[in-house]
């Protein structure tokens, strides 16, 4: 009976710890990394680019030094490619196989330039192909097979009308000729937001209302008339957030809190109600960072810390209490980065070198673990 005592307090020490609100769990840890120069990132990417079976990333570059490639060691340490593209001024990437060679390429959106498109040789070595697409006020870019032909095309968010371009299976793109919307458009999801098979697009704009343009399966987007949000959104991530089935929407905002749109199937959307954050969001990653089977959010924040919203599988959110970074953060992309099975975090700064943050959750609780202490004492 003498070391019942020990063994009841660790299990009773074990219960209180996995009953602590979620708010008291340190999901993310700080990896040590300070990736880059103190310049000016603007997102960051997550792909195995060089065809080792782990996650590397691509940082698009807006101070002219050019994009980075950080190459992954499988364990969630990176180190800078020998060469990367030479955008000197770029502010998102798409990536995915746009010629059909099973490797992935870039999407580049050029602040100097027309978008161009590089082809990698399987290994994380890229050549221009040569193209230069629209013009330099492209902010965002979302790829997927708008018309059905089974490539990848590219919706492009602009400063003025959207623009969609359609490639030929070998990564040579041509404009549709749509000039969708005319506000200053940050960034787009492409999802099946009606229910019909095809990828719709949810736009997060500036200067006027969020939205929502329904594909006709052939790659020709017409307005739903929906009118969400005032006009400050920076970025959106798609996810079924409330359980039912349908792409919902939470979008990034500066200037006014952050906020979850859901649909109802139809792609119709409605205002969850939720004000988070505190104004100052450019980028949001969906994905399930607690372990508990919903999708929560990770934040990246603009002069304040990054924050951590977690989801209670309705798609109500509530604040993991997370305080992440001290920079100006304006992207961030979501992967399993050191190879334990959860979500880590990818962060691209503008004032402080990016930051690799680690999931925790090992346990699918966020916790690292409990010991039951065994003693006779």
């Amino acid at each position: 009976m003498k070391g019942i005592r020990p063994l009841f307090f660790c299990v009773f020490i074990a219960l209180l710890f996995f009953s602590a609100p979620a708010q008291a769990r340190n999901l993310f840890v700080d990896s040590g990394q300070a990736l880059g120069t103190i310049g000016g990132s603007s997102r960051a990417a997550l792909e195995d680019l060089d065809g080792d079976g782990d996650l590397d990333a691509y940082v698009t570059q807006t101070d002219g030094w050019g994009d980075k490639i950080w190459f992954n060691d499988g364990k969630g340490v990176f180190s800078e490619a020998a060469s990367s593209p030479t955008n000197a001024y770029s502010r998102e990437t798409g990536i995915g196989d746009m010629d059909g060679d099973n490797d992935p390429d870039l999407f580049c959106l050029n602040y100097n330039g027309g978008s161009s498109v590089w082809l990698n040789n399987g290994s994380g070595e890229f050549t221009d192909s040569g193209q230069s697409l629209g013009s330099s006020t492209s902010y965002g870019v979302a790829l997927g097979d708008v018309d059905g032909d089974g490539d990848l095309d590219a919706f492009v968010s602009n400063r003025g009308a959207n623009r969609v371009w359609v490639n030929n299976g070998s990564a040579a793109f041509a404009d549709s000729g749509q000039a969708l919307g005319t506000g200053s458009s940050y960034q787009a999801g492409l999802w099946d937001l009606d229910g019909d098979t095809d990828l719709d697009a949810f736009v997060a704009n500036e200067y006027e209302a969020n939205r929502v343009w329904i594909n006709d399966g052939t790659g020709f987007f017409s307005d739903s008339g929906q009118v969400l949000g005032s006009g400050a959104s920076w970025g959106v991530a798609m996810d079924d957030l409330d359980g039912d089935g349908h792409r919902d929407a939470f979008v990034a905002n500066l200037g006014e809190a952050d906020k979850v749109w859901l649909n109802n199937g139809s792609g119709f959307f409605s205002d969850s109600g939720q004000n988070l954050g505190r104004s100052n969001s450019r980028s949001v990653a969906l994905g399930d960072l607690d372990g508990d089977g919903d999708v929560d959010a990770f934040v990246a924040n603009y002069n304040q810390p990054n924050t951590v919203w977690l989801n209670d599988g309705m798609g109500a959110f509530t604040d993991s209490g997370l305080s992440l970074g001290n920079s100006n953060s304006t992207g961030v992309a979501l992967g399993d980065l050191d190879g334990d099975g959860d979500l880590d975090a990818f962060v691209a700064n503008s004032s402080q070198p990016d930051k690799v943050w680690l999931n925790t959750s090992r346990d699918g609780k966020g916790n690292p673990g409990v010991i039951l202490l065994l003693t006779d004492e």
